[in-house]
């Protein structure tokens, strides 16, 4: 991402056996850059809509459809859960457009392992089978971000197992409400269950985690008229 953006203001690089180069310049030129937001933010508001009734619209900025990030792939992940995107002016349209009309996701998420824990949450949500894999870095994030989810996941009612690389979630008969989900001082865990909230009561704990990474996402939860417990 770094060397595609020195290359849009005229800065000569290259990235080869692992070795990084950037040329000396003289003079750059004077360039206007929009700063495009994180797309693994965005993944909890795809999961609301999700979750949400069919009709139902969130709008977000600053997101470009050819975007250097790998977490984009949220775009087309979530039309399995029926959820559009449209592209808009330095703006997404979120859209539910359907129900899912599967009941078994299977996809390799190694190059955009962010994400799994809104996926995962959003498959439970949906009672929807699903398999992910490439989750190998997931064990050494913030917490064991695999564990964690198994641990969470199953307080809810959830047929879930885990292994070094992988989760492995089947259609629950059950959602047990009123559950208080351990954030494990990771931002990502109280971001990816809070949609839940949509449709059975939670309480998130630690719920302050999120101000490492979204300052204002109790806010903006509260504006799209979210009510949940966070202590």
């Amino acid at each position: 991402m770094t060397l595609n953006l020195l290359k849009q203001i005229g800065i000569t690089t290259s990235f080869e056996d692992q070795i990084i180069q950037v040329d000396p310049f003289v003079e750059v030129k004077k360039h206007t850059l929009q700063v495009e937001s994180d797309w693994s933010s965005a993944s909890y508001f795809y999961s609301i809509t999700a979750l949400s009734n069919v009709g139902s619209e969130i709008r977000l900025s600053s997101y470009k459809k050819e975007s250097l990030q790998g977490d984009a792939v949220l775009a087309n992940i979530y039309t399995f859960f029926g959820v559009e995107t449209v592209y808009e002016t330095n703006s997404i349209l979120l859209r539910k457009t359907r129900k899912p009309n599967k009941e078994y996701l299977k996809i390799d998420l190694n190059k955009a392992p962010d994400i799994a824990q809104t996926i995962a949450v959003t498959c439970f949500g949906l009672n929807i089978s699903c398999e992910l894999t490439g989750l190998h870095t997931l064990k050494i994030k913030e917490t064991d971000r695999l564990e964690a989810l198994h641990t969470e996941l199953t307080k809810l009612g959830a047929n879930i197992s885990v292994t070094p690389n992988s989760l492995h979630l089947k259609r629950s008969v059950e959602m047990v409400p009123n559950v208080s989900i351990e954030t494990y001082n990771d931002h990502r865990m109280a971001m990816a269950f809070a949609p839940l909230a949509i449709i059975i009561p939670i309480e998130i704990l630690d719920a302050d985690v999120v101000t490492k990474s979204y300052r204002n996402f109790w806010r903006d939860m509260e504006k799209i008229g979210f009510q949940l417990n966070k202590v």
